[in-house]
Protein backbone atom coordinates (compact mmCIF):
# COMPACT_ATOMS: atom_id res chain seq x y z
CA UNK A 1 0.00 0.00 0.00
CA UNK A 2 1.37 3.45 -0.96
CA UNK A 3 -0.09 6.39 0.94
CA UNK A 4 0.55 10.12 1.04
CA UNK A 5 -0.15 12.44 3.95
CA UNK A 6 -0.73 16.18 4.34
CA UNK A 7 2.12 16.43 6.88
CA UNK A 8 4.64 14.27 8.68
CA UNK A 9 2.49 14.22 11.81
CA UNK A 10 -0.79 13.30 10.09
CA UNK A 11 -2.05 9.73 10.53
CA UNK A 12 -4.90 9.99 8.00
CA UNK A 13 -3.80 9.44 4.39
CA UNK A 14 -4.90 11.84 1.62
CA UNK A 15 -4.85 8.94 -0.82
CA UNK A 16 -3.99 5.28 -0.82
CA UNK A 17 -3.00 3.04 -3.74
CA UNK A 18 -2.51 -0.73 -3.54
CA UNK A 19 0.89 -1.97 -4.67
CA UNK A 20 1.28 -5.33 -6.39
CA UNK A 21 4.26 -7.22 -7.71
CA UNK A 22 4.15 -9.70 -10.57
CA UNK A 23 6.67 -12.52 -10.32
CA UNK A 24 7.30 -14.99 -13.11
CA UNK A 25 8.76 -18.32 -11.99
CA UNK A 26 10.32 -20.58 -14.59
CA UNK A 27 11.23 -24.20 -14.21
CA UNK A 28 14.41 -25.31 -15.86
CA UNK A 29 16.46 -28.46 -16.00
CA UNK A 30 19.69 -26.44 -16.18
CA UNK A 31 21.42 -24.59 -13.37
CA UNK A 32 21.46 -20.82 -13.17
CA UNK A 33 24.46 -19.18 -14.71
CA UNK A 34 26.20 -16.06 -13.62
CA UNK A 35 25.47 -14.08 -16.76
CA UNK A 36 27.96 -12.39 -19.06
CA UNK A 37 30.79 -10.20 -17.81
CA UNK A 38 32.31 -7.16 -19.46
CA UNK A 39 36.01 -7.03 -20.21
CA UNK A 40 38.26 -4.85 -18.13
CA UNK A 41 38.72 -2.14 -20.74
CA UNK A 42 40.88 0.60 -19.23
CA UNK A 43 38.99 3.40 -20.99
CA UNK A 44 35.42 2.25 -20.38
CA UNK A 45 35.43 1.51 -16.64
CA UNK A 46 32.23 2.41 -14.79
CA UNK A 47 32.29 6.07 -13.79
CA UNK A 48 35.29 6.97 -15.93
CA UNK A 49 35.60 10.12 -18.03
CA UNK A 50 36.71 9.88 -21.67
CA UNK A 51 37.62 12.96 -23.74
CA UNK A 52 36.58 12.85 -27.40
CA UNK A 53 37.75 15.47 -29.90
CA UNK A 54 35.03 17.27 -31.86
CA UNK A 55 35.14 16.43 -35.57
CA UNK A 56 37.48 13.44 -35.18
CA UNK A 57 36.49 9.75 -35.34
CA UNK A 58 36.47 8.04 -31.92
CA UNK A 59 36.36 4.23 -31.84
CA UNK A 60 36.26 1.81 -28.93
CA UNK A 61 35.34 -1.85 -28.51
CA UNK A 62 33.12 -3.45 -25.90
CA UNK A 63 33.87 -7.09 -25.16
CA UNK A 64 31.59 -9.41 -23.17
CA UNK A 65 32.50 -12.91 -21.99
CA UNK A 66 29.94 -15.65 -21.32
CA UNK A 67 29.70 -19.42 -21.31
CA UNK A 68 26.31 -18.86 -23.00
CA UNK A 69 25.54 -17.14 -26.29
CA UNK A 70 25.71 -13.35 -25.85
CA UNK A 71 22.51 -12.14 -27.49
CA UNK A 72 23.12 -8.41 -27.37
CA UNK A 73 25.28 -5.61 -26.03
CA UNK A 74 22.80 -2.89 -25.14
CA UNK A 75 23.88 0.75 -25.24
CA UNK A 76 22.40 4.12 -24.35
CA UNK A 77 24.38 6.44 -26.60
CA UNK A 78 24.75 10.07 -27.63
CA UNK A 79 23.21 11.04 -30.96
CA UNK A 80 25.30 9.80 -33.88
CA UNK A 81 27.26 7.13 -31.98
CA UNK A 82 26.99 3.86 -33.91
CA UNK A 83 27.53 0.28 -32.82
CA UNK A 84 28.67 -2.53 -35.12
CA UNK A 85 26.87 -5.85 -35.27
CA UNK A 86 27.67 -8.29 -32.47
CA UNK A 87 30.44 -10.73 -33.41
CA UNK A 88 32.00 -13.65 -31.59
CA UNK A 89 35.77 -13.49 -31.30
CA UNK A 90 36.99 -16.75 -32.97
CA UNK A 91 37.92 -19.64 -30.63
CA UNK A 92 36.84 -17.76 -27.47
CA UNK A 93 33.81 -17.14 -25.28
CA UNK A 94 34.13 -13.42 -26.09
CA UNK A 95 31.60 -11.34 -28.00
CA UNK A 96 32.38 -7.86 -29.30
CA UNK A 97 30.91 -4.69 -30.78
CA UNK A 98 32.83 -1.68 -32.05
CA UNK A 99 31.62 1.84 -31.30
CA UNK A 100 32.20 4.70 -33.74
CA UNK A 101 31.43 8.39 -33.25
CA UNK A 102 32.44 11.63 -34.88
CA UNK A 103 30.92 14.30 -32.60
CA UNK A 104 29.86 17.66 -34.02
CA UNK A 105 30.38 21.17 -32.64
CA UNK A 106 26.78 21.19 -31.39
CA UNK A 107 27.69 18.21 -29.15
CA UNK A 108 30.49 19.91 -27.23
CA UNK A 109 30.25 19.07 -23.54
CA UNK A 110 29.47 15.96 -21.46
CA UNK A 111 27.41 12.96 -22.64
CA UNK A 112 26.49 9.88 -20.60
CA UNK A 113 27.13 6.54 -22.32
CA UNK A 114 25.90 3.31 -20.67
CA UNK A 115 26.15 -0.33 -21.75
CA UNK A 116 25.61 -3.92 -20.61
CA UNK A 117 25.58 -7.39 -22.16
CA UNK A 118 22.64 -9.83 -22.23
CA UNK A 119 22.98 -13.55 -22.92
CA UNK A 120 20.50 -16.00 -24.44
CA UNK A 121 19.28 -16.97 -20.92
CA UNK A 122 18.30 -13.27 -20.48
CA UNK A 123 20.94 -12.81 -17.80
CA UNK A 124 22.75 -9.49 -17.95
CA UNK A 125 26.14 -8.18 -17.01
CA UNK A 126 26.67 -5.22 -14.75
CA UNK A 127 25.66 -1.84 -16.17
CA UNK A 128 28.58 0.45 -16.91
CA UNK A 129 28.21 4.18 -17.47
CA UNK A 130 30.96 6.54 -18.57
CA UNK A 131 31.00 10.25 -19.30
CA UNK A 132 32.12 11.14 -22.82
CA UNK A 133 33.24 14.78 -22.92
CA UNK A 134 33.33 16.22 -26.41
CA UNK A 135 36.07 18.83 -26.47
CA UNK A 136 37.95 21.16 -28.77
CA UNK A 137 41.68 20.65 -28.55
CA UNK A 138 42.72 23.42 -30.91
CA UNK A 139 41.98 26.53 -28.84
CA UNK A 140 44.38 28.84 -30.66
CA UNK A 141 44.04 31.80 -28.28
CA UNK A 142 42.48 30.37 -25.14
CA UNK A 143 42.17 27.25 -23.01
CA UNK A 144 39.96 24.14 -23.00
CA UNK A 145 37.47 24.12 -20.09
CA UNK A 146 36.49 20.99 -18.16
CA UNK A 147 33.29 20.86 -20.27
CA UNK A 148 35.32 20.71 -23.49
CA UNK A 149 34.66 24.22 -24.79
CA UNK A 150 37.22 26.94 -25.47
CA UNK A 151 37.44 29.85 -23.09
CA UNK A 152 38.97 32.54 -25.27
CA UNK A 153 41.64 35.02 -24.19
CA UNK A 154 40.60 38.68 -24.18
CA UNK A 155 40.23 39.95 -27.73
CA UNK A 156 39.46 36.55 -29.31
CA UNK A 157 36.23 34.68 -30.16
CA UNK A 158 34.92 31.67 -32.16
CA UNK A 159 34.66 27.90 -31.55
CA UNK A 160 38.45 27.57 -31.30
CA UNK A 161 39.31 31.20 -30.39
CA UNK A 162 40.74 31.90 -33.84
CA UNK A 163 38.80 35.07 -34.68
CA UNK A 164 40.18 38.40 -33.44
CA UNK A 165 37.87 41.10 -32.10
CA UNK A 166 38.42 44.70 -33.20
CA UNK A 167 36.83 47.71 -31.49
CA UNK A 168 35.86 49.67 -33.39
CA UNK A 169 34.93 47.21 -36.14
CA UNK A 170 37.18 47.15 -39.25
CA UNK A 171 35.18 48.97 -41.95
CA UNK A 172 37.39 48.36 -44.99
CA UNK A 173 39.64 45.53 -44.02
CA UNK A 174 40.04 42.48 -41.81
CA UNK A 175 40.60 42.18 -38.07
CA UNK A 176 43.83 40.14 -37.85
CA UNK A 177 44.74 40.62 -34.16
CA UNK A 178 42.74 42.09 -31.27
CA UNK A 179 42.11 45.76 -32.11
CA UNK A 180 44.40 45.48 -35.17
CA UNK A 181 42.94 45.93 -38.66
CA UNK A 182 44.64 44.99 -41.90
CA UNK A 183 43.19 47.48 -44.37
CA UNK A 184 42.01 46.59 -47.87
CA UNK A 185 44.08 47.94 -50.76
CA UNK A 186 43.57 51.71 -51.09
CA UNK A 187 42.44 52.20 -47.46
CA UNK A 188 44.30 53.37 -44.37
CA UNK A 189 43.40 54.04 -40.77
Amino acid sequence: QIEDFTSTTSSVPMSSVPLQFLVNVYSSSSTCGSGPSLSCSATLQDGSVVYVTVGLLWQESIVATSDQLVAEIVTVSPLGLTKSSLQQVPNTFDWMVTLSWTPEYSQIGPHIFCFSAIDNMELSSELRCVTLIVAIYDCLHGRVTECGTCQCDTGWTGHNCSKAICKPHCENGECVLPDTCSCDSGWTG
